[in-house]
């Protein structure tokens, strides 16, 4: 490999795993090599930069299925079918300008969606009091639309009749919820926020909690305490045993 090859094969590395801006990378690794000084001045020929657009198409991926993957939950990388859905958007709108078509796209997409939306249905048909859906009906049913794919009218009804969370708080309440060997559960109320806890039978409390945010006004309040109830009743936990201080 000669240095200029390496020179882009280190771009395009570093665009497949940058963060949640892939055409911004394209951009900066694109400067980087051909026209930033203290770069390398490459002369970059259209199979180069097809290399570096393919990078940033595969982060879009990447991160699109990141959040319609349903495990992805339990991760601090979930970020919720809300980001899927604008990222999903920004790859088309990116694949446009750039003048690229993806015929499988929507196929791969919808199929992940719709297993996402089936296991979510089965969860809070077995108790689960919140949902973790962050977009709205009329979001999803779009989505649906462009992609093809069809979403049972039952299971649109059971995915929003209950109070939506934040990615964060889905990744806690996810986590929380999974922790067998702590049975306990508690509900501190700090005035502005209330904070789920859990414990084990050494008394021991879980490093990780959920804090549900409120303002002053009386409807914050409100959804504060909706979002709480609906988390700690879906948690299939006991009172503690002894007293919490």
């Amino acid at each position: 490999m000669n240095s200029g090859e390496s020179y882009l094969q280190q771009e395009v590395d570093w665009i497949e795993n940058s963060g949640e801006m892939p055409e911004v990378a394209f951009y900066e690794a694109f400067y980087y090599l051909a026209e930033e000084e203290e770069g390398p001045k490459l002369t970059l020929t259209s199979s180069d930069i097809k290399r570096l657009e393919d990078a940033a198409i595969n982060r879009f991926k990447t991160i699109i299925l990141r959040d319609l993957k349903f495990a992805n939950r339990r991760s601090s990388i979930f970020r919720g079918l809300k980001r899927a859905i604008i990222n999903y958007n920004r790859l088309k709108k990116y694949q446009k300008k750039k003048n690229r078509i993806d015929p499988g796209l929507e196929k791969m997409t919808g199929r992940f969606l719709l297993e996402y939306i089936r296991r979510e249905c089965e969860e809070i048909s077995d108790g689960r009091h919140y949902r973790t859906i962050n977009c709205t009906r009329e979001e999803l049913e779009q989505f649906a639309d462009e992609l093809g794919v069809n979403i049972a009218p039952e299971h649109n009804d059971i995915c929003f009749k209950h109070i939506p969370l934040t990615f964060d708080e889905v990744y806690r309440a996810t986590l929380l919820s999974e922790r067998q060997d702590y049975p306990y559960k508690f509900i501190y109320d700090r005035d502005n926020y209330c904070e789920i806890v859990i414990f084990n039978e050494k008394k021991q409390k879980f490093h990780i909690s959920l804090k549900v945010f409120c303002e002053k006004e009386d409807s914050d309040r409100k959804n504060m305490r909706l979002k709480t109830d609906a988390v700690y009743r879906s948690l299939s936990k006991s009172i503690p045993p002894w007293k919490i201080s």
